[in-house]
């Protein structure tokens, strides 16, 4: 474990010095805020969702971020397209399925997209039981689903399914490749006064997997980075305007070192 440790707070370092362009087909309601957070933490962002321009953007990009907060037939269209560039080149996809528990059709999509091949799928616990189950039975993107499965059992039983490291995130974060599941104990629960505080993390999540191919570590390194951010912005801010600054700050300010200092969790 004190070596995994050690390789996922490394990649706070070789982000910084690689600078992965991270291709984003995401979130209008957050795009900004996964902008100013890849640059946060010395990643290169790109917001673009016109088909005809996906064969040149996602083929210079290291890796790709799709979320499906606020999918629409056009952009499922290029994401779609995105995703078959994606798989020509090895690029690792990030899929964060925004709301796939709240519709037949977020859900089929979703369902899609992991089918297809992803390289990691970040979502919360609704989210990722839809994936498993493939039910829709949530009211809206932030719906708790009945607990049928501990989150510890749903990561590895989503992560063997889809062939990909699962991270489920929640007040505990679970983050497994069917194999290794780690549960991470980081966070505050300000992140739930801010919009985008998911998002932001499937970023960071991305910027990572662009430069090393042990995907469950940037899996628990974007999950790390953010929540002991928050722990750390939180000391200073004063309401969820002030938080979001200083949690921008935070994510700049953040080493390996701390990364490793910091962390709680566990290897199951």
């Amino acid at each position: 474990m004190i070596e995994f440790i050690q390789e996922m707070a490394k990649l706070r370092e070789t982000v910084k010095a690689q600078k992965p362009l991270v291709h984003h087909i995401t979130n209008y309601v957050t795009a900004g805020f996964c902008a100013d957070i890849a640059l946060a933490v010395g990643a290169s962002p790109v917001m673009a969702d016109e088909i005809i321009e996906m064969p040149e953007m996602t083929g210079k990009a290291n890796a790709l971020v799709i979320n499906i907060g606020t999918i629409n037939a056009k952009k499922y269209e290029a994401m779609l397209k995105s995703q078959e560039v994606a798989h020509s080149k090895h690029i690792p996809i990030i899929l964060d399925p925004v709301g796939a528990m709240a519709t037949e059709y977020r859900l089929k999509a979703a369902t899609v997209l992991a089918g297809q091949g992803v390289a990691i799928i970040k979502g919360n616990y609704s989210e990722c039981l839809a994936l498993l189950s493939k039910e829709a039975k949530g009211r809206g993107v932030d719906s708790e689903a009945d607990a049928t499965l501990t989150a510890v059992e749903l990561a590895p039983k989503l992560a063997l399914q889809y062939k990909c490291v699962v991270a489920v995130t929640g007040a505990v974060d679970v983050i497994s490749d069917g194999k290794k599941t780690i549960i991470a104990k980081n966070g505050d629960p300000m992140l739930g006064s801010i919009t985008g505080a998911g998002c932001m993390t499937g970023t960071l999540i991305g910027a990572a997997a662009g430069v090393t191919t042990n995907y469950l570590a940037a899996a628990v390194f974007g999950i790390t980075l953010m929540n002991t951010a928050a722990e750390a912005a939180v000391q200073t801010c004063k309401g969820p305007g002030s938080f979001r600054m200083q949690l921008m700050d935070a994510i700049y300010q953040t080493t390996a070192q701390d990364l490793m200092s910091k962390f709680k969790g566990e290897e199951k």
